[in-house]
């Protein structure tokens, strides 16, 4: 029992988060509701078209964010995002089909089901993530004639058995998984912080860039903080002089997803009624630094992309777009009939490992910065709330 005393005794009472993208929120949430006092603060709102997670596409699938904790806090940000996608009713989170196409068989063989350690996700040569074990996400591994015959039920607007063949996409990852609602689920959870009783103050728009840590320090004393969470993604870059930490460069055009033609049909021409997403990162269509996809996100079609390491270019060039209305058409979309609505660039904070520790250097304050997960904010941002909690006792 006194160890439990003495760690409530040093856990925070007032807590400054700095950052207000989709994990310095939920995190300020996560405080809250474990009646910590939270003052909240970021150079830009997170409602501003700038900021990397309001454009985002929101779906939930780990992306370029390689820590090994990123399994458990896509699981618990799963937990939290699931029921809410399940409900009809509810506008922030939609429950969606998603099919990545491949060229090769990369699911289980007969080395992996022989391997020991198969069950773990770890043996033989399979490249199945540990992720898709996860039984609501209902993921397949199948041919492109399966898929195309099971679609005959599920009405997915998909490219045909013919187009998939001919570029030789002979197979497709097929699960379900949550797509939020980027835009409104950071308003929601600003509206929350905002009216929440625990809330001592908030500043999202001070358009000030903090230089150092010892400058937020001083800060935070002022606010009577005895803690402090930096979730300020590339910032940290700058801020931290942490050269580990990258900005990953992706361009997006937006379409309306109500009123935009689109091309795909099914059997005899049959209309296809299920909007999904698609994923190729592989040619012709798609690469690692070049994926190509569509997310059906609210009320916007979201069509990309790019994965550009150290690139900082802040706009899209004209070259970029020719690329993303080639995707969108081989994606379904009429771009003539119905062209782009809107176009976005955002940075992916990627680090290898990314940092959710308490900084040691830091003696006079808890410090704890919560960087660096890629393009997994959506994913993670519940788990990793949770892990700060954690880190500060509560």
């Amino acid at each position: 029992g006194t160890k439990r005393t003495i760690s409530k005794i040093m856990a925070p009472s007032r807590v400054l988060v700095v950052g207000s993208g989709a994990i310095g929120l939920r995190t300020a949430l996560e405080l809250l509701r474990r009646n910590v006092q939270v003052s909240l603060v970021s150079p830009v709102s997170p409602l501003n078209i700038s900021t990397c997670s309001q454009g985002a596409g929101g779906l939930w699938m780990p992306y370029h964010c390689d820590d090994p904790r990123v399994d458990r806090w896509a699981k618990e940000t799963l937990n939290e995002l699931y029921p809410m996608a399940k409900d009809l009713s509810n506008p922030l989170v939609e429950w969606l089909p998603c099919v990545e196409m491949k060229q090769s068989h990369s699911g289980p063989i007969i080395e992996d089901f022989l391997a020991k350690d198969y069950e773990l996700g770890t043996g033989g040569k399979s490249i199945i993530p540990q992720w898709a074990k996860d039984e609501r996400l209902n993921f397949q591994h199948m041919t492109t004639e399966m898929l195309l015959w099971q679609n005959n039920i599920f009405k997915l607007k998909i490219p045909s058995q013919e187009k998939m063949i001919t570029s030789k996409y002979q197979y497709a990852w097929y699960f379900n998984t949550p797509v939020v609602d980027s835009p409104k689920m950071l308003n929601f959870m600003l509206q929350e912080i905002l009216n929440h009783k625990n809330t001592t103050r908030v500043n999202v728009k001070t358009n000030h860039y903090y230089e150092s840590i010892d400058e937020i320090i001083v800060d935070a004393k002022a606010l009577d903080c005895d803690a402090v969470v930096n979730c300020t993604g590339l910032g940290s870059r700058e801020l931290c002089q942490d050269d580990a930490v990258i900005g990953a460069r992706g361009v997006l055009l937006h379409f309306d997803r109500e009123k935009s033609l689109r091309t795909f049909k099914g059997p005899e021409n049959n209309p296809l009624t299920q909007d999904t997403i698609i994923l190729v990162q592989e040619g012709p269509w798609g690469s690692k630094s070049h994926p190509c996809y569509l997310i059906p996100r609210g009320n916007v079609l979201v069509v990309g992309g790019t994965y550009l390491e150290g690139d900082n270019s802040k706009s899209v060039t004209s070259q970029e777009r020719e690329l993303l209305l080639e995707n969108a058409r081989i994606l379904g979309i009429d771009v003539v009939a119905s062209p782009p609505t809107g176009e976005w660039v955002g940075f992916r904070p990627y680090r290898k490992t990314t940092k959710c520790e308490v900084d040691k250097s830091v003696s006079d304050i808890t410090m704890i910065h919560s960087y660096g997960h890629g393009g997994s904010g959506w994913t993670v941002n519940v788990g990793v709330a949770y892990e700060t909690a954690k880190l500060l006792d509560l």
